[in-house]
């Protein structure tokens, strides 16, 4: 459609001049119109941005007036290139001088022109101060902003809604190992491992589909193929229109956060000498295993292991080379189960595996037979070798128990019935063996009062001397007896008084109470001169007074106070004490002998009889144990090795007591074969005090 456009009329050019007078009147923009150095014309919103009114300025005042002194070279500059022809145009800013002296900031745009048939500049003029003051604002708070983001020593980043980056910080740099030149515009697929930049990659979209804030963690590789670990922290963000602008992450690095976890947990529940599980694992192992085969009707077979004799090697060898038999140990176990199962340090010297899934005898006691076999190869620490073998108590879930701590506990009764057994062996629970535990409980909590209530007490059996058939010898036995199960046996409760370290207390009492007694037979018997040898009383010694203890020191104290001669006294002692040359207990026996206190092997000849420490010890007397007394007198073994044991023992000038003699012919025997002491039910039983005395001398008379 063509529009034909009629020139324009005298109306139509004075409508248009009212308004173009109408926006000279604007409230907003200065109209203003230059000619020799003087404003020929200014519009009322130019006079008000500098305070006066249009007459004050029109005719009146050039530029320089209301030009800030700074800016009075580049205003004038401007405004002469346009008069003079070199510029047509201008745009720029300035700050202008008020009628009051504050000065504006003002944005002009300026056209040569002619007035009057002169050159002359017509243009506008804009008060920019509220927007420059607030650009700075917004300046100084990008650059507060930027300055604050590179201080953030956590590495921080932003990216588009493409996921692409836009910029990063100083400390983002560092942690990627990328300047941030080779980040802006590329995405992770650019920089990161294919596997890391698409989980990356997903987690961003998640974000953007649901703006917010996101959290996780997440394992990133730097440019030099480092890994770590960190914590993402990112939030969207929205452009002015309300559109979804990208998202900002700031990344923690956990790393050394991660490995002091780790190794938090790995202390908290890995044995940090084996290895192996500890205690609080084997726990939660077992209660999970246990859950298990709760849900698939299957069984959990436990061992609990200890080894026999391993502190004998730790107090000889000392703990290093008992550390070192530990590992070893923990090794040999572990090579003889299967992966699937666990091996555990409960502590010390013992040890706990878990069978998941085994419920038949044979491929548990292959197991067991393995451990047992291992562990019974010698140890070589360092320039020495050792020997140990182990107790393996077994118990069965769900067989036998329903909670952890009960399997834990059959399987420990288990172990200390195989030590009680003879130890190098294995055996399962049994109903009984709790009975048995509780027993055991409650003697040791009695235990505790007999002693203060007066429940023990000594009798003296005498020892015979076969050559002049007098007594001046006896042996103090401890009895205790119970005031409600009656006597029991010190073979019952003296393993309680030593497992709860009792032993050394009534150890103390019982040397009195013998030392006070050798001081009452002296007494009766002031003739000391028709006795073949001093009155002399045997008293049985647990090795741990040895190792640990006041007994000993107090026997010594008494005998000192008394005015005894230690000769009064005699200590039975086993020969396993002195297998392990224990160097206190070295020290013990010399001190012992120095002070005329004799020491008598018990029970010879049942024990590993290593005739070399024999030797080596003060040892005075050789006690026969009475299973080879029993049959002396018709089994000609026996008979050879009382003969061999008395001939040894004369030749090392060493004594002999013979105990467990109940018939005359075994008391010719023992004559003829030259046995010089002789104790047992021949003779007499044990005896309280009392009735040992009167004994003694209706013996006597």
């Amino acid at each position: 459609m063509n529009i034909t456009l009629e020139p324009l009329t005298e109306d139509l050019i004075r409508e248009a001049d009212g308004l173009f007078l109408g926006l000279l009147r604007n409230a907003l923009v200065g109209v203003y119109i230059i000619q020799d150095e003087l404003f020929r014309y200014v519009n009322p919103r130019f006079a008000e941005m500098f305070g006066y009114s249009q007459a004050d300025i029109c005719g009146h005042i050039g530029p320089r007036a209301l030009i800030a002194e700074e800016d009075v070279p580049k205003v004038l500059n401007a405004i002469a290139n346009r008069i003079n022809g070199i510029t047509d145009t201008a745009h720029y800013t300035f700050q202008g001088r008020h009628r009051n002296g504050e000065l504006i900031e003002l944005e002009v745009f300026g056209n040569r022109t002619q007035f009057e048939g002169r050159p002359a500049i017509i243009g506008m003029l804009v008060d920019i101060t509220a927007r420059g003051a607030a650009e700075r604002t917004a300046t100084e708070q990008l650059s507060f902003i930027g300055q604050l983001i590179e201080a953030i020593p956590s590495p921080l980043f932003f990216k588009d809604e493409q996921a692409r980056y836009l910029g990063c910080n100083k400390a983002f740099e560092t942690f990627n190992g990328r300047a941030r030149s080779e980040l802006i515009g590329r995405s992770v697929f650019d920089i990161a491992p294919p596997d890391l930049a698409a989980r990356y990659h997903e987690a961003d979209q998640t974000l953007f589909d649901h703006p917010g804030v996101q959290t996780y963690e997440a394992s990133v590789e730097s440019a030099d193929g480092v890994r770590r670990d960190v914590i993402f922290n990112k939030a969207t963000y929205f452009k002015a229109d309300g559109r979804l602008g990208g998202l900002v992450g700031v990344i923690t690095d956990i790393t050394e956060r991660k490995q002091t976890e780790a190794l938090i947990w790995m202390q908290a529940n890995y044995d940090p000498l084996t290895g192996l599980p500890n205690r609080r694992l084997l726990n939660d192992r077992l209660a999970e295993l246990m859950k298990k085969a709760t849900r698939n009707h299957d069984c959990v077979a436990v061992l609990f292991i200890d080894l026999d004799r391993f502190k004998e090697v730790n107090d000889t060898l000392g703990h290093e080379a008992g550390d070192h038999l530990l590992v070893e140990a923990a090794r040999r176990v572990v090579g003889c189960v299967r992966g699937s199962d666990t091996v555990a340090r409960q502590g010390g010297d013992e040890f706990t595996v878990l069978l998941p899934g085994l419920s038949e005898r044979a491929p548990i006691e292959r197991i067991a037979e393995d451990i047992l076999q291992a562990l019974h190869q010698p140890f070589h620490l360092g320039a020495d070798i050792a020997y140990v073998s182990a107790s393996i108590g077994i118990t069965l879930f769900p067989k036998d128990a329903e909670t952890p701590a009960d399997i834990l506990k059959n399987a420990d009764q288990a172990m200390y019935h195989a030590k009680d057994e003879g130890r190098s062996r294995f055996c399962y629970f049994s109903p009984s063996m709790q009975e048995n535990a509780l027993q055991r409980l409650q003697l040791g909590k009695d235990l505790r009062s007999a002693l203060g209530e007066g429940q023990l007490s000594l009798h003296y059996q005498p020892i015979l001397d076969l050559a002049s058939g007098r007594i001046y010898k006896a042996e103090a036995l401890l009895r205790w007896m119970h005031p409600e199960r009656g006597p029991i046996p010190p073979a019952e409760f003296i393993p309680v008084a030593e497992e709860l370290g009792l032993i050394d207390a009534i150890g103390t009492w019982v040397f009195q109470e013998a030392t006070a007694a050798a001081l009452r037979w002296r007494e009766r018997t002031p003739d000391t001169q028709n006795q073949p040898g001093p009155i002399q009383i045997a008293v049985n010694a647990s090795p741990r007074q040895f190792v640990k203890g006041r007994s000993l020191e107090s026997l010594l104290d008494n005998l000192d106070s008394l005015g005894l001669p230690g000769s009064c006294i005699a200590l039975e002692i086993t020969e396993g004490l002195l297998l392990d040359e224990h160097p206190g207990v070295t020290a013990q026996l010399s001190r012992l002998s120095a002070a005329g206190i004799q020491i008598s092997i018990d029970d010879f000849g049942t024990g590993y009889s290593a005739m070399a420490y024999l030797k080596r010890m003060d040892i005075d007397n050789l006690k026969i144990d009475r299973s080879f007394i029993r049959d002396l007198t018709t089994d000609p073994s026996d008979l050879a090795i009382t003969e061999a044991i008395i001939a040894m023992a004369h030749k090392l000038d060493l004594q002999v007591v013979a105990e467990g003699v109940e018939t005359e012919a075994q008391r010719e025997r023992l004559t003829a074969a030259g046995c010089d002491f002789a104790q047992g039910y021949l003779f007499s039983p044990a005896l309280p005090e009392a009735a040992f005395f009167d004994f003694i001398a209706r013996w006597h008379a």
